[in-house]
């Protein structure tokens, strides 16, 4: 869960562990998730970060905003440029919301960290790139930050025009749908917290099992019950 990218499925942390009972390997995995959700809950992103909705759920459904049957998952992405001047992706959310409205988005900014100021009083998150719905716009502008936007003419463009958000987006949709043949709305964002916890360390090399140690041992726990009693979102 540490280190391979595209994390490991129940039944295969229940065969190499040699547990007994799937829910005894279930309920390992999501402590495990709950210590990575409360470790990247202890940072925001900033400079510029690029924003888009995405709807996870089962295949053959409506696609797009309206459907019901799916969940709609806001996503960031910081962006920085290295050596050479090019983008790159730095830090990495997604959350589950009931909707994609300004207010929604406006909360989630928030909780991106984007009123932290650095010393001189300069917002660490500068501005949002986005598509041209308007609830990025007027979240932007409410929040007092820059709204850059990517108007698509052609919605195949989405992955040229806001490729690293795109990029997240379709290697967490490609771990559901391969390593755990889909999970459910109840449990859906602690797969999404362990997928961005994994991309946010992907640099980090033989220091991820330590890390992810020291996350576990730290964390508040979360208990069987408690997770059986987990409403869907």
């Amino acid at each position: 869960m540490a280190m391979a990218k595209v994390g490991v499925s129940i039944s295969e942390m229940q065969r190499v562990l040699e547990i007994g009972q799937y829910r005894t390997a279930w309920l390992m995995a999501h402590k495990v998730r709950q210590a990575m959700a409360k470790r990247d809950e202890q940072y925001g992103l900033a400079g510029l970060v690029e924003m888009d909705e995405s709807f996870f759920g089962p295949a053959g459904t409506k696609r797009g905003r309206g459907s019901e049957k799916k969940s709609t998952v806001l996503c960031a992405v910081s962006i920085y440029r290295n050596g050479k001047g090019e983008e790159k992706p730095g830090f990495a959310h997604m959350c589950i919301v009931e909707n994609s409205s300004a207010e929604t988005i406006e909360n989630y900014l928030e909780r991106l960290g984007c009123s932290v100021k650095t010393k001189e009083g300069k917002q660490l998150m500068e501005a949002i790139r986005s598509d041209g719905w308007k609830s990025y716009g007027a979240a932007a502008k409410n929040k007092n930050i820059l709204h850059c936007r990517i108007v698509l003419r052609d919605p195949k463009a989405a992955g040229r025009l806001l490729p690293w958000i795109h990029r997240v987006i379709s290697n967490a949709k490609a771990v559901i749908r391969g390593t755990h043949r889909g999970v459910s709305k109840k449990h859906l964002q602690a797969y999404l917290s362990e997928i961005m916890y994994r991309f946010n360390r992907r640099f980090w090399g033989k220091e991820l099992f330590d890390r992810l140690i020291q996350a576990c041992v730290t964390a508040e726990t979360v208990t069987y019950k408690n997770l059986v009693d987990r409403k869907s979102t």
